[in-house]
């Protein structure tokens, strides 16, 4: 009876799925929504900030973390509320009850907020219930293809990581002897914020403190293990955008609940978009285990307006296995959405047999495999699910390839 239940249960998910993109194929999105799509994020209705969502502020003790906060005073805190409210709509939802991860596109500001820019086009990028690099690897890769999209070039990547819990703990306790060790030295300007949170002085950019800040102890040095190899994956994704990146050790955020890596994208020395896991904040809110969250917003000013698009029937699965194989599945699906083909993915795993089930109960007329092989030679196999009949195809002729196929 249990066996049967678990196999009703399954089904109930996959028909659930089934229905969830027939709706979204008949809906029209705008050109920012369908490129999230592309990518795996579903559009989803924006919560209402609650008052209770405002109030969090006062559970954290840096002062960034104010409710009068703003995108340019505290990019990485100025938020909260919102996440906050993502993740109340995560239990209100049973979410936890769905298949992980969550991936999903919210319009900004939500409502409720008390910020407005009427002059810019905000889009939010969510993934929840994923931990590994490749969480960011694709809220990234997706952000660029927003800004590209609207118009935006010599675009920078901007990282800095700050681990996580253990790592922080001791990048807090060694920020913390450096600046008392020095603190007497210090312009009193700067001896005033350090009061307010020992963080101002490496967050700070002011030319008169950059001494300081310098030779203050970074929060790389102090990555533990597992997160220095999160972090390594993640640029060696962000190395394969073919984007200028830089490491800017002032990308600090709330460490009371901002986690791992953190990232601007920039065009000179404007902010076009920011992104942070914030997954220890689960557990400040009540969740009995911290779920992994990540979360990016992208600002860009109103240009021409595109008439909403419906979202193209995908006839491809694209399948990836193994890391290299990861970073050139990526490079598949941006080359493939530019020549506007629709396309299934399972980025955020690993196993063979999980990808080719979903492929599977995808229905779609043909699978493509990626695998450290072809990452190597830059080519895709393309295989006929009918005929098991597969050919290999460099990247550079895949669109033209799946576009003469019946």
């Amino acid at each position: 009876m249990q066996t049967t239940n678990m196999k009703s249960s399954k089904s109930k998910v996959r028909d659930a799925k089934r229905k969830v993109s027939k709706a979204t194929e008949k809906k029209s999105f705008d050109r920012p929504t369908l490129i999230a799509l592309s990518y795996g994020f579903s559009p989803a209705d924006s919560p209402q900030i609650s008052k209770k969502d405002f109030d969090n502020y006062r559970n954290f003790d840096d002062p960034s973390a104010d409710p009068g906060a703003t995108r340019e005073s505290a990019p990485f805190c100025y938020d909260i509320a919102e996440k906050t409210s993502i993740l109340r709509t995560y239990l209100e939802n049973n979410w936890e009850n769905t298949p992980h991860p969550i991936e999903i596109s919210l319009k900004k500001p939500f409502p409720g907020s008390d910020w407005r820019r009427p002059s810019e086009h905000i889009i939010g990028l969510e993934i929840l219930g994923f931990a590994g690099s490749m969480a960011e690897a694709i809220i990234v890769r997706s952000a660029i293809s927003i800004l590209e999209e609207e118009g935006y070039s010599d675009l920078t990547i901007a990282l800095n990581s700050i681990g996580d819990k253990d790592s922080v703990a001791d990048y807090d306790r060694m920020l913390s002897n450096y600046i008392r060790k020095n603190v007497q030295g210090m312009p009193a300007e700067l001896r005033t914020e350090i009061k307010k949170s020992i963080y101002s002085l490496v967050r700070n950019k002011d030319p008169k403190f950059e001494k300081w800040a310098t030779e203050a102890p970074k929060s790389m040095s102090f990555l533990s293990e597992t997160s220095r190899i999160h972090f390594k994956e993640v640029l060696e994704y962000v190395e394969s955008f073919d984007l200028p990146y830089i490491i800017d050790t002032s990308l600090i955020g709330c460490p009371e609940f901002v986690s791992h890596v953190i990232f601007e994208i920039r065009q000179g020395d404007t902010v076009l978009a920011n992104g942070y896991r914030y997954s220890r904040l689960s557990k400040k809110l009540g969740f009995k285990r911290e779920l992994p969250a990540i979360g990016a917003t992208i600002a860009w000013k109103k240009s021409k307006e595109h008439a909403p698009q419906a979202p193209a029937k995908p006839r491809f699965y694209l399948i990836q296995l193994g890391f290299g194989a990861k970073i050139h599945a990526l490079k598949t699906l941006e080359t493939l959405r530019k020549a506007k083909i629709a396309v299934i993915h399972s980025l955020t795993k690993d196993k063979m047999q999980s990808q080719m089930g979903s492929a599977e109960n995808a229905r779609v007329p043909y699978i493509l495999l990626v695998g450290q092989k072809e990452a190597i030679e830059n080519s895709v196999v393309v295989r006929d699910t009918n005929t098991r009949v597969q050919e290999t195809v460099f990247l550079k002729d895949l669109p033209e390839y799946l576009k003469k196929l019946k």
